[in-house]
């Protein structure tokens, strides 16, 4: 038969028709909605996929369908092949003249340390995912981005337990002003390696200098991990001082930790008090919605769509930790691919059952009761219509506990305390965020509490 179409991508299109037809929707949707083509002709057709493992499915599962399509279609029988289509690269201006191959790796260089130093591609402001758990820290991260060194929030620090995006937070600043020619050297560094620095510039005595003229020349310094910093009283007075030579040159200090810089045990005072300058903001765990929107991100990164009862199932299953969350995911897709499955609600079961059972996740319930035991109060009472400030003040303690350890909505977290209003929630936990950071031993005692609770409901 004579074609009438002889565009590769009309002939595509001609036969996608023809899949759907053939097709579950969901199926179409994960598997063929995002192809295209990169050649098309009687002895050969690339498929374009989103990604490898879309590749592999493709061809495991729908190789013969596809090769009766088009010769249906076309009368033609080409040798099939499949292709990664280039995902958009981040423009960051240093690496305007770099290969086609360097673009495509994981991590970019936007400055080197003594050694090499390199931020990952994908830690931007754009691939963040925003949630009631971190909104405040984003909008600070951003602040900071758009004018570095010119804000209040100078230095500032971002903590929170593993896996939250501290670090993603901390890179995507980075990012940001390097991208915008807001900073011109941008140092990122674990403070472990800002130790081993330390150390191998204190054995060669010739590196001393250079060491401290590439940290403290820095327009923007990123400091992951500080609480490692309290290993080494040397490297403690070393990074005090750089911390002052930056701060009085007006230039831009960010760092993460894992709890408030205040209750780091072991950190010297005098660093304490520059740490608190500036602005130190929580990430809490995600709420579900925020862990759904996360799977979501995560499996069109991968050119796949995730059913929606699939990401609720993973999202309701892992509650604190946005590594392991995405790490279910991409266990679930290598199972599907392995075991030639479609990616849904049955094979997600299986998965979390081969993940194994989940150590005991926190429940709101488990939370009011230890706070009310801590109090000597029953639970009745403090979701209770009770109006006595110590009740109150326990009440307010209980809810701010249950949005940081579990990250629950406002309005879920109301609907267990009574069935009270989620703007009376926003009120509790707006004045024990506000008391702890103007009373250090009240903010003592919630950080002693959250970790008993966490300690004996894991």
């Amino acid at each position: 038969m004579a074609l009438e179409i002889q565009d590769p991508q009309e002939l595509w299109a001609q036969c996608l028709l023809n899949i759907e037809r053939r097709v579950r929707p969901q199926s179409f949707t994960n598997w063929f909605k995002q192809t295209s083509v990169s050649h098309f002709d009687e002895d050969s057709l690339v498929i374009q996929v989103p990604s490898a493992f879309s590749a592999a499915w493709v061809e495991e599962h729908y190789l013969q369908m596809i090769k009766a399509v088009v010769r249906e279609e076309t009368t033609w029988t080409p040798r099939i092949s499949f292709a990664v289509a280039q995902a958009p690269i981040i423009p960051i201006p240093a690496r305007e003249e770099e290969s086609i191959e360097d673009e495509q790796e994981e991590e970019i260089e936007v400055e080197a340390g003594p050694d090499q130093i390199l931020l990952n591609q994908r830690y931007t402001f754009e691939e963040f995912i925003i949630g009631d758990s971190n909104q405040i820290a984003l909008a600070t991260a951003l602040a900071v981005a758009n004018a570095p060194g010119k804000t209040e929030f100078n230095p500032l620090v971002i903590y929170g337990g593993a896996g939250l995006g501290k670090t993603h937070l901390l890179q995507a600043i980075g990012h940001h002003a390097h991208s915008l020619n807001l900073a011109e050297k941008v140092v990122y560094v674990p403070s472990e390696k800002f130790m081993g620095d330390f150390v191998q510039s204190l054995r060669d005595r010739d590196k001393t200098s250079e060491f401290k003229n590439f940290y403290r020349s820095a327009d923007i310094l990123l400091v992951d991990d500080i609480q490692f910093l309290l290993h080494g009283e040397q490297t403690q007075n070393e990074f005090f001082h750089t911390f002052n030579a930056l701060h009085q040159s007006e230039k831009q200090i960010v760092m993460t930790c894992d709890s408030p810089p205040g209750h780091l045990d072991g950190l010297e005072e005098r660093l304490k008090s520059r740490f608190i300058w500036g602005l130190a903001t929580a990430i809490n765990p995600p709420e579900l919605e925020t862990r759904i929107a996360i799977l979501h991100k995560k499996a069109e990164r991968n050119g796949i769509r995730i059913p929606d009862d699939v990401a609720a199932l993973l999202g309701n299953h892992i509650r604190s930790n946005v590594r392991e969350l995405e790490g279910s995911l991409i266990s679930l897709m290598a199972y599907c691919s392995i075991h030639k499955k479609e990616l849904d609600i049955e094979a997600a079961k299986h998965i979390l059952d081969e993940l194994g059972p989940r150590p005991l996740e926190l429940s709101i319930e488990a939370i009011q009761q230890q706070v009310a035991d801590h109090f000597n109060l029953t639970q009745e009472q403090l979701t209770g219509k009770g109006r006595k400030q110590d009740v109150v003040t326990a009440r307010h303690i209980a809810m701010f506990l249950v949005r940081r350890l579990i990250g629950s909505h406002f309005t879920t977290i109301g609907l267990h305390f009574g069935n009270r209003d989620h703007s009376t929630v926003i009120h509790a936990v707006s004045t024990v965020e506000k008391k702890c950071k103007n009373d250090p031993a009240f903010a003592r005692q919630i950080e002693d509490l959250s970790n008993t609770i966490r300690r004996q409901n894991h």
